[in-house]
């Protein structure tokens, strides 16, 4: 086999892997200043009463049916 330029990697063994520490871009200047503050995350609690509110209206809804497929099927 010819001499080639490039060099395959060893792949006989698996090698451990090994964490590199992220770089920052070279086109990006230096940041001098830290980080500006995060806003506080959004309250999501009235998202979690919403489905609640849902779900019980759905199986005050799905109740009537339930027991008109019971009836149909024992009867």
């Amino acid at each position: 086999m010819p001499d080639s330029r490039f060099k395959l990697p060893d792949l006989s063994q698996p090698h451990p892997y090994e964490h590199r520490r992220p770089r920052r871009p070279s086109h990006l200047p230096r940041r001098l200043t830290p980080p500006p503050k995060r806003d506080e995350p959004p309250d999501l609690s009235l998202f979690l009463y919403a489905g609640v509110v849902l779900l019980v209206i759905m199986l005050i809804l799905a109740i009537p049916y339930l027991v008109g497929y019971l009836f149909e099927v024992l009867f």
